[in-house]
């Protein structure tokens, strides 16, 4: 296995600039603030070691950032976001092509400190989080600039069809974005990106297992020319990501994590008042109906399950499989299953790493085990390994209960639960019985029932006969609700959520003042009482003689600059 030497990483130097340089093992790293003057060893909180998931030997120091750093952290976005939000989208593009070129240029190097530090095998990392950074950068550069220049909101009302109305989409400000482990650079470069597209600021609060992918994307932003202080990282615990959300110089908070974290921030983010999005996870159901191609089905489910030792918020973690095909998809995922090489991530060949933290294998173990106590059969893995590390290996198990844990809950972690139904209506309806609604998938080869799946379906993301692709592809949205979140990312309604709405309008038409105006006299009294039958009187001859009426009216004449009302649109 190579060692940390192997990974260069920046660290911030005297006169400003970055420099790239090797890490010693356990040598302590500077909490990254690029604009402000730190101490050695950066933050104010304490110092913690970064264990190395396929060892359980630390590898690195980080110290946290305390009270005082958020708050400079805030400071000091607040400042820059009030220039930044001017700067032109075409110079804003210019900055992020520079950063998806470094991106592009790095992207072995990214990779390995992706496996290295978070654990999944360094193929997964290239392709499940350097490339859709890569896709997401492209999407952004290209197609950014329709948001930031506003869109027409066409009059549908016929009293005011000569004014021009526009919808504006105005930088929020300062970006409070809290991220969590199994994603460490994909998720926070995209949601980064998206922010400063749309002329924002952004506060990054990674999750404290792994600060390192999110401040290689801090001196990114540097090394593509970003002004200092755009966008800061702060690697912090818990109390200092509630001291985020809360702080007064915040207009959003962007949140990913657990359920009852997310719970706990939106609580504390709605005090203020201030609007939140929020990704609590997933618990994706995936159903194979009977005419399903069986082994693309089975490699799917494997890899959707299994990919990143099942750490995703959209990966498989439970599998409805009707009676008439189920034997034939069990035999295929468990040959699938054996295939699979669990091992270091930094190594070629591995297919599985190890899950990102001991405290997350315990969890998974703890759910598989209650899983088989209540009648489900363990056909493959099950069995902490010995050894260091905190490696899990890929599971099967068939029949489990609908109600226990590995069920209800979301496990994250290398387990395929298969549950075999009677017909495709029971497998959606028992897919649909969670609290969770982030993503599902089907299997299908007919037309009808891959429609019935996407209606019957609910969840925020549905694919049929694909998984995880959609976080790849930068159109599609990922949305969830229940207890999957609230809000979206990606996409064009991702970059709505890094905006402020508003509506102008102007009106260049020549009138005496707004028609409904004071004096409040008889004539004004007449009119009123016109505009009504006129736009809602149920027959069309009382439609018609209000018009004329209204038509004939001097004051409607002097208040109305059109002739003629002609309604765009009638209901």
């Amino acid at each position: 296995m190579s060692n940390i030497e192997d990974l260069p990483v920046g660290t911030q130097v005297a006169d400003g600039s970055v420099e790239a340089r090797r890490i010693p093992d356990l040598e302590e790293l500077p909490l990254f603030f690029p604009h402000l003057e730190s101490g050695p060893g950066g933050g104010s909180g304490q110092v913690v070691a970064l264990e190395d998931p396929s060892t359980g030997a630390p590898f690195a120091r980080v110290a946290l950032a305390g009270a005082e750093d958020v708050s400079r952290a805030v400071a000091a976005a607040a400042t820059t976001a009030s220039l930044w939000r001017s700067t032109p989208y075409s110079e804003r593009a210019r900055h992020l092509r520079r950063l998806a070129g470094l991106i592009y240029e790095q992207s072995d190097v990214i990779a390995r400190l992706i496996a290295r530090e978070q654990g999944k095998p360094r193929l997964e990392a290239l392709t499940l989080e350097v490339l859709p950074a890569l896709d997401h950068l492209t999407f952004l550069i290209d197609h950014a600039e329709q948001y930031n220049l506003g869109t027409e909101a066409e009059p549908r009302h016929p009293l005011y069809a000569h004014k021009h109305g526009h919808y504006l989409y105005d930088p929020l400000g300062v970006i409070a974005l809290i991220t969590p482990a199994p994603l460490p650079f994909a998720l926070p470069l995209i949601e980064v990106s998206a922010a400063l597209v749309m002329g924002n600021a952004v506060v990054l609060k990674p999750s404290e297992r792994t600060p390192l992918c999110s401040l290689r994307i801090g001196e990114l932003c540097l090394e593509a020319g970003l002004p200092p202080g755009l966008v800061t990282v702060i690697p912090a615990g818990p109390e200092e990501a509630i001291r985020l959300a809360s702080h007064p110089k915040v207009d959003k908070v962007f949140f990913s994590g657990t359920v009852e974290a997310g719970q706990h921030v939106m609580a504390t983010a709605g005090c203020i008042p201030r609007p939140v999005v929020l990704r609590l996870g997933g618990n994706h159901p995936s159903v194979v109906a009977d005419d399903a191609d069986i082994a693309r089905a089975a490699r799917g489910i494997v890899w959707g399950a299994i990919a990143n030792c099942g750490q995703n918020c959209g990966a498989v973690e439970r599998v409805y499989a009707e009676e008439s095909i189920a034997s034939r998809l069990l035999e295929h995922v468990l040959a699938e299953v054996d295939e699979l090489a669990v091992g270091s991530p930094l190594a070629e060949q591995t297919d599985v790493g190890p899950l990102s933290s001991e405290a997350q294998r315990n969890v998974v173990h703890t759910q598989v085990l209650e899983a088989t106590y209540r009648g489900g059969r363990l056909l493959r893995g099950g069995v902490v390994p010995e050894g260091p590390g905190n490696f899990y290996p890929p599971t099967v198990i068939l029949g489990p209960p609908q109600d226990c844990a590995l069920i209800r809950e979301e496990t994250l972690g290398p387990v395929i639960p298969l549950i075999v139904v009677e017909n495709l209506e029971r497998a959606i309806l028992m897919a649909n019985d969670s609290e969770h609604a982030l993503t599902a998938s089907g299997w299908t080869g007919s037309e009808a029932k891959a429609q019935r799946m996407m209606v019957g379906l609910q969840a925020g993301v549905v694919t049929i006969n694909d998984v995880l692709y959609s976080f790849d592809e930068p159109a599609a949205t990922w949305s969830g609700f229940h207890k999957s979140g609230l809000g979206q990312s990606h996409g064009a309604p991702g970059l709505r959520e890094m905006c402020r709405q508003r509506f102008v309008s102007f009106d260049a038409k020549a009138a005496e003042g707004p028609l409904f105006a004071f004096p409040y006299d008889e004539a004004t009294a007449d009119m009123s009482r016109d505009v009504v039958r006129y736009l809602h009187a149920p027959k069309k001859g009382q439609r018609l003689r209000a018009l004329f009426r209204l038509l004939r009216s001097r004051r409607f004449r002097a208040r109305h600059p059109e002739r003629m009302l002609t309604p765009r649109r009638r209901r």
